[in-house]
């Protein structure tokens, strides 16, 4: 029988006065343990005609607050793709396969393989939208943090569980 992975939750208990009833519990603690050391930010804007980038600098600042506010570690890297498209799909002809279509985000390439190899252990984003528009791209987020289990958040709209079976929050 194969052996379930180990979770944050198999070493905590529930105090007796809380089971069964309407109590809120204060995980808090129990979880600051597990907040990433060093996660990355990934910031996105589609369009920047001047390039000033300052679409990007506001999302920041609000994965910055969300990062303090969480209480995770300093930002170990951060991913900027101003002025770049995550819909527009691009014609790549490639030698063993004819014709590919495809997004091309170098940095949300390499956030997944930072991600992957234990360079982040953590990732804030500004807004969904702003991380993935191809289920091709969420797929593959999602394949990694299944295997890494680190936690993915946004500072804005709902919250992503990525790493137990209630997605989206």
């Amino acid at each position: 029988m194969p052996t379930a992975a180990t979770t944050v939750w198999e070493d905590f208990e529930i105090p007796a006065h809380a089971r069964g009833g309407q109590v809120t519990l204060n995980l808090h603690d129990h979880l600051a343990a597990h907040a990433p050391k060093r996660p990355g930010a990934y910031l996105r804007i589609s369009s920047d005609h001047f390039g000033l980038e300052a679409g990007v600098d506001r999302q920041l600042e609000d994965a910055e607050d969300t990062r303090s506010r969480l209480r995770w570690g300093s930002f170990a890297k951060v991913y900027r793709e101003n002025d770049t498209s995550a819909f527009k799909k691009r014609k790549v002809i490639k030698p063993d396969d004819p014709i590919d279509w495809i997004v091309l985000r170098p940095e949300f390439r390499q956030l997944l393989a930072d991600l992957a190899n234990g360079v982040i252990d953590g990732v804030t984003f500004y807004d969904l939208d702003r991380l993935v528009r191809q289920p091709r791209d969420l797929e593959d987020l999602i394949d990694i943090v299944e295997y890494v289990k680190r936690p993915v958040t946004g500072a804005t709209g709902g919250r992503m569980n990525l790493i137990n079976e209630a997605r989206p929050a």
